[in-house]
């Protein structure tokens, strides 16, 4: 079997990224990791497929678990790439990101992926894994999510504006 071999994604989106820390659910060790959304025709996904069959043969690759589902309506790929290590992070430019320089990412954020493909073959099932080593972040999605509420509705009701001691007496009931 051969030596993890590097690679390179286009730019895709993401989806559900944990780049910024580590994914931590579910008492699982911490995992560094995203989907990244392709076009259905992308370099990768036939390199992909070319690394199976010359690690396990056609026939096997055909079965071989691959790190990408095609959804089938929308033609969209999404590769999963992770790691337990935290990734390099890179501007458009090229130029190295660190520490705050690292904008939190969304799901939507544009991105490039870089790391190693790494054939693997477990209880007889082969299959490839994607291990994420650096991320080019393109077009960040990172901006501040309305959590608490909703956005304003122009012509809509609007409440009374709460006074100190309308809140005192609502704070009474609820205790």
């Amino acid at each position: 079997m051969a030596s993890k071999i590097a690679f390179t994604s286009s730019v895709g989106r993401a989806h559900y990224p944990w780049l910024n820390k580590p994914d931590t659910a579910f008492g699982n060790e911490p995992k560094y990791k995203t989907g990244l959304i392709l076009e259905e025709k992308d370099p990768l996904l036939k390199q992909l497929q070319e690394v199976a069959a010359d690690e396990f043969g056609p026939r096997a690759a055909a079965k071989a678990h691959m790190p990408f589902k095609t959804d089938e309506e929308t033609g969209e790929t999404v590769l999963t790439v992770k790691s337990k290590y935290a990734p390099n992070f890179f501007d458009s430019t090229g130029q190295n990101l660190v520490g705050k320089q690292v904008p939190p990412l969304r799901s939507g954020s544009e991105l490039r992926v870089g790391g190693f493909i790494a054939p693997y073959t477990v209880n007889g099932k082969n299959g490839l894994s994607l291990q994420l080593t650096r991320v080019q972040v393109i077009n960040p999605v990172s901006g501040e999510t309305n959590v608490d509420g909703f956005d304003a509705v122009e012509g809509g009701f609007v409440g009374e504006e709460l006074t100190q001691e309308a809140f005192d007496e609502q704070e009474a009931v609820v205790s």
